[in-house]
């Protein structure tokens, strides 16, 4: 459960409540059917894949190094804006944290909060692998679940309300209310993709039994809890503030006591703080190996000083980025709808029906379903990149 889960009230007052939980079930099914293909193509022949390029390389071998190629750069830019969407939630909710105790005013901006979150980045990012971060995933997923918990419990205390329509928000144009549907889609592709990360996972599990197996049934459980959790949030806070609700359910002016505002905000910037390491540990695994490739004076350097200034150059840039486009709420829905397509449907499904003799039927029925997820995600796509056109009108730089 990532920090996608806060947005989704507002997903529903753009959707309301007959396109809401239809596009949260629709996603739902969709990562749990794509997941399962993914991870059977981590396994071919014998041979098991520990990277996503490595099993497109193995696997689609007509198209060779391109496939690769491409899905390498592919779930590294992936993984790239999600790490950088991390920054930003980690400053949007140390904010909104320092605004409850009334320490900052209401126009004052997050970057001091992301520095500070970029200073403890520098320290985390140095932990040498995936493998190696099994504390922080921990502590991630801990926060997570309690944020998530404290959010549903706010919503539903408030969900009396019986706030919201059939069909969200009417107080704005017709061409406001396509992008904003538009804008939502592109957000629950970012709450329900974590593909980009599932093949490096499923390398850190022992055998036996096979990794496949186990990471299918992870999965399943995984993404069946998070999608319970989904809706509740969703639900509650669209029937607590109807098509009023903010970007973020946890910046509800009136959701609740001061004292659990800052201390759910706490725990989104605890779970930024481990979520970014984790996603950036798969992108400097490659930095840091292609570096070695272009230049192999490299390896007489000592491991940890390439660490040390590769990673904090990363982490550099992340937080000035962060700082220049405090856009939450617009940017998850556009890395949702650049990454969701290409990394969680174009090369799973292609994979698996390169390993498999599949009937017509069934060829016909992954080519349908890609080609309508692809038209979500374009359609996601403007969505984003005009909310973002229209809101950064509204920003100031390091605001």
């Amino acid at each position: 459960m990532g920090a996608g889960v806060l947005s989704l009230p507002n997903v529903f007052s753009w959707m309301g409540w007959v396109g809401g939980p239809i596009c949260i079930v629709f996603f739902y099914l969709c990562t749990l059917y794509l997941s399962n293909r993914l991870a059977e193509t981590m396994e071919w022949k014998g041979k098991r894949a520990s990277t996503y390029r490595e099993a497109v390389r193995t696997i689609l071998v007509r198209e060779g190094e391109r496939a690769a190629l491409a899905c390498g750069w592919l779930q590294l830019g992936t993984l790239t804006l999600v790490t950088f969407a991390y920054y930003i939630a980690a400053g949007t909710s140390g904010r909104a944290a320092l605004k409850a105790l009334d320490h900052y005013g209401s126009n004052e901006g997050i970057w001091p909060v992301v520095l500070v979150f970029a200073g403890l980045q520098m320290v985390l990012v140095q932990i040498p692998s995936l493998d190696a971060a099994w504390l922080p995933s921990a502590i991630g997923s801990a926060m997570s679940l309690a944020y998530s918990a404290i959010a549903l419990g706010l919503s539903a205390a408030k969900a009396g309300n019986n706030l919201g329509s059939a069909t969200g928000r009417d107080d704005v144009t017709i061409a406001e209310k396509a992008f904003g549907v538009l804008n939502s889609i592109g957000a629950l592709a970012f709450a329900f993709n974590f593909s980009a990360l599932l093949p490096e996972i499923q390398n850190t599990i022992r055998e036996p039994p096979s990794a496949t197996k186990s990471m299918q049934s992870a999965a399943g459980y995984s993404i069946t809890f998070v999608f319970i959790f989904y809706t509740g949030v969703a639900s509650a806070g669209y029937a607590a503030f109807g098509d009023e609700v903010a970007g973020s359910i946890l910046a509800q002016p009136d959701i609740g006591p001061a004292w659990t505002i800052v201390l759910a905000n706490i725990l989104i910037f605890v779970h930024m703080l481990a979520a970014a390491q984790l996603f950036s540990q798969v992108i400097f695994g490659a930095l840091e190996l292609q570096l070695h490739a272009w230049w192999p004076s490299l390896r007489a350097m000592r491991s940890w000083l390439l660490r040390l200034v590769v990673r904090s150059a990363a982490v550099c840039i992340w937080a000035v980025l962060a700082c220049i486009v405090p856009l939450f709420t617009d940017f998850v829905g556009l890395v949702g709808a650049l990454a969701y397509w290409p990394t969680f449907v174009l090369f799973p499904l292609g994979m698996w029906v390169r390993m498999h003799a599949t009937s017509k039927r069934r060829y016909v029925f992954y080519h349908t379903l890609s080609a309508v997820l692809l038209a979500l995600s374009v359609a996601a796509l403007i969505g984003s990149i005009r909310s973002i056109i229209v809101d950064a009108g509204e920003y100031r730089l390091f605001h």
